[in-house]
């Protein structure tokens, strides 16, 4: 791990060091996304293919709920109401 002091122009723009540049893979007139959280920010290259960047986000939560069949149950009761 390194720490790198970077400053921010009359722009708000920063210059992303090289180190980080290299450890993210980013070329020039790549992009990065920025996660803001709670207790600060985290860049990471932006992925090539967002669909399997994403694919089973939640699933825990959805497993939770009992998935798929449990919420189709769950609306056709209601339908029935």
């Amino acid at each position: 791990m390194s720490v790198v002091l970077v400053k921010l122009s009359e722009r708000n723009q920063m210059v992303l060091p090289r180190e980080a540049r290299e450890t993210l893979g980013i070329k020039p007139g790549g992009r990065v996304v920025v996660v803001v959280e709670e207790q600060g920010v985290r860049l990471l290259p932006e992925p090539e293919n967002w669909t399997e960047y994403i694919y089973g986000l939640g699933a825990e939560v959805w497993t939770q709920l009992g998935g798929g069949e449990a919420l189709v149950a769950a609306e056709r009761a209601a339908w029935e109401r």
